[in-house]
């Protein structure tokens, strides 16, 4: 577990207040390091007066990974160094999106086919006399087909053609 904890991806500020003590005071310099298995940052701090000492520390997203590492406050003061503070300093994204890519097969698309059959019309049935009671029915002739090469069929009571196929099957896909 941190001490503190400071994100990758967004500037971060710390305050500390550091007290000096002394008869010869020169003028100090802070300095916070953080150390991880081969490498070490270090960041200046500047005084705000009061002892209080403020570091700012830049986004660090492509520097550092996520994680924890050690954390030093260095104060040097003339030919002096001090570590008054050690921490232990938790990086951590503010926000983490992740997405995964999953693929799936794509449906087949449907296939669609047609062939031309040719026929002879047949001639209309004669029509049917009917005895119902006392009055003769008579049943209409069934409705002629003329066929040409290009005649397919009727939907909803429209011819449809070779061709009107043929385009549908083309644009289709």
């Amino acid at each position: 577990m941190s001490d503190i904890s400071l994100y990758l991806d967004q500037d971060n500020e710390l305050k500390f207040n550091v007290a000096i003590e002394g008869s010869r005071l020169g003028s100090p310099k802070y300095r916070l390091v953080f150390e991880g298995g081969n490498f070490s940052y270090a960041f200046n701090g500047r005084a705000l007066g009061g002892g209080d000492v403020s570091f700012t520390i830049p986004k660090m997203k492509n520097i550092l990974k996520e994680g924890n590492y050690q954390a030093d406050l260095e104060v040097v003061v003339d030919d002096r160094f001090f570590t008054p503070l050690s921490f232990n300093a938790g990086f951590e994204e503010s926000v983490k999106v992740t997405a995964e890519a999953f693929t799936r097969p794509m449906a087949k698309k449907p296939v669609v086919s047609a062939t031309i059959m040719t026929s002879k019309p047949t001639p209309s049935p004669a029509p049917i006399a009917e005895h119902a009671g006392n009055s003769r029915v008579a049943r209409s002739p069934q409705k002629k087909l003329v066929l040409d090469e290009n005649y397919a069929g009727e939907i909803n009571g429209r011819k449809v053609t070779v061709d009107e196929i043929r385009a549908l099957i083309k644009n289709w896909g």
